[in-house]
């Protein structure tokens, strides 16, 4: 991801938004990896969550990339550590049992771009909330047309 020399512009096509939800626009995928484009309006999130037996790097392609990595306390509910904010030309990696959230902090009509790739292909990834409620896995057939949770 590093080493990548797309920009924004060579990904214009899968740059699209959803007024409710972060997207998740599917660029490629293999047996190994998947690719996806995720667009971000202004105040939109993921939900807590981790990426169970998947390793992801993503690259802030524009705008300011919110990431809260969060721990289990000892009676397993999960508390925030830090905030990161990660500018345009940032890599993010995350391995299958961190967890963590995405979020677009910016302010209105800031939108933000990031580009994802799972090995292997994010196909699963269990839910978390800071309200001590166990949202559950998520599941790919949620994110029928793009639309994130």
């Amino acid at each position: 991801m590093q080493e990548s020399q797309v920009t924004l512009e060579d990904l214009r096509a899968f740059v699209q938004y959803d007024p409710i939800h972060y997207r998740r626009n599917l660029v490629a995928e293999g047996r190994w990896y998947s690719l996806l484009v995720l667009c971000w309006r202004s105040g939109q999130r993921s939900p807590i969550h981790d990426h169970a037996q998947s390793t992801c790097a993503f690259k802030v392609l524009t705008g300011v990339c919110s990431e809260t990595a969060y721990a289990f306390s000892p009676c397993g509910q999960v508390y925030p550590l830090q905030t990161t904010e990660q500018l345009a030309g940032a890599i993010v990696a995350t391995q299958d049992t961190d967890t963590h959230q995405v979020s677009n902090l910016q302010p209105e009509g800031r939108g933000l771009v990031t580009l994802h790739i799972y090995s292997p292909p994010l196909k699963s990834m269990q839910r978390f909330s800071i309200t001590g409620e166990n949202p559950g896995e998520w599941s790919e057939e949620e994110y029928q047309g793009g639309a994130g949770v």
